[in-house]
C-alpha cells in the first residue's frame, strides 16, 4: 500500500492532535497498533519492529517498575518515560513518512501545494541528512571501540556526560561540513530552479488516501470528545 505524501502529513498532524488530547493508555496502544499495521502493509522494509518493542517497553517500565520504585525514582524517570511513550504516534509517523517517500516525490508535491521554496529546500535537505547522521553516528561508535575511548570516571553520570560529549562534538563537526555539501549538492542538481519540479513517481490522492483521512479525523475527533467527557466528569 502507498500513499500520498499529503496522507501522510495530515495523519503526522492528526497524530500529534491525538498525543495532546488523548489520556487513556488503551486509546495509545490502539493507535500505535493501527499505525504499525500500516508500516506492515506499506511494502518491504517500512515495518520498524525495534521501534515497537521500545514502545512496549516503556509501557512495561511505566506500569509495571514504576509501582514498586521510590518516588524519588519514579519522579526523575516518570516525565522521561511518559513523555516519550505519548510521543510514540508522531514517530512512527515520521519514521513511516522516511521509509516510504522519496525526495523528489516530497518536493513534487510540495510544489503543486505551492509551499515556498525555502520550505521545500529545507525540507529536503534534512530529509537527505538522515542516513548520512545514522552512518556518521555508526563511524564515530566504530572508532571509539578501536581506540577503546573510556571516560576514565567512576560516577555514572559523569561517565555518561564524557561519553555523549565524545559522540555529540565530532557529531555537530562533521554535521556543519555535511551541511554544507548537501547544500551544495542540492544547488548542483538544481534545486533552487524557478521552474516547477516533476517527478516520474508523483501520484495523485486516491480511496486509499481519502480514506486513511477520514479514519484520522475519526480518531482525533474521538479523542476530542473522550477528553471533554472526562473534564466534564471530574
Amino acid at each position: 500500500m502507498k500513499l500520498d505524501i499529503r496522507t501522510y502529513l495530515i495523519m503526522l498532524v492528526l497524530s500529534a492532535t491525538c498525543t495532546r488530547l488523548n489520556t487513556s493508555i488503551g486509546v495509545e496502544i490502539g493507535l500505535v497498533l493501527a499505525l504499525t499495521l500500516i508500516q506492515i502493509i506499506s511494502g518491504k522494509g517500512v515495518f520498524m519492529p525495534r521501534l515497537l518493542a521500545l514502545y512496549f517497553a516503556l509501557v512495561f517500565i511505566q506500569f509495571a517498575i514504576f509501582p514498586i520504585l521510590p518516588d524519588i525514582a519514579v519522579m526523575l524517570l516518570s516525565v522521561l518515560v511518559v513523555n516519550i511513550r505519548s510521543f510514540f504516534p508522531v514517530i512512527i509517523c515520521i519514521a513511516l513518512i522516511y521509509k516510504t517517500t522519496r525526495v523528489s516525490q516530497i518536493m513534487a508535491t510540495m510544489a503543486k501545494m505551492k509551499v515556498p521554496k525555502g520550505v521545500t529546500i529545507s525540507l529536503a535537505i534534512a530529509i537527505r541528512y538522515i542516513p548520512t547522521l545514522t552512518e556518521e553516528w555508526k563511524h564515530i561508535r566504530e572508532a571509539m571501540w578501536m581506540r577503546s575511548v573510556t571516560s576514565g570516571f567512576n560516577n555514572p553520570l559523569i561517565k555518561l556526560g564524557k561519553k555523549l560529549e565524545c559522540y555529540l562534538v565530532p557529531l555537530f563537526v562533521s554535521a556543519i561540513k555535511t551541511s554544507d555539501e548537501l547544500s551544495a549538492a542540492a544547488m548542483t542538481r538544481g534545486i533552487d530552479n524557478p521552474n516547477p519540479p516533476t517527478c516520474r513517481n508523483y501520484r495523485p490522492m486516491n480511496g486509499m488516501d481519502y480514506f486513511m483521512i477520514f479514519m484520522s479525523v475519526g480518531i482525533t475527533i474521538f479523542c476530542g470528545a473522550s477528553l471533554m467527557c472526562s473534564g466534564m466528569g471530574s
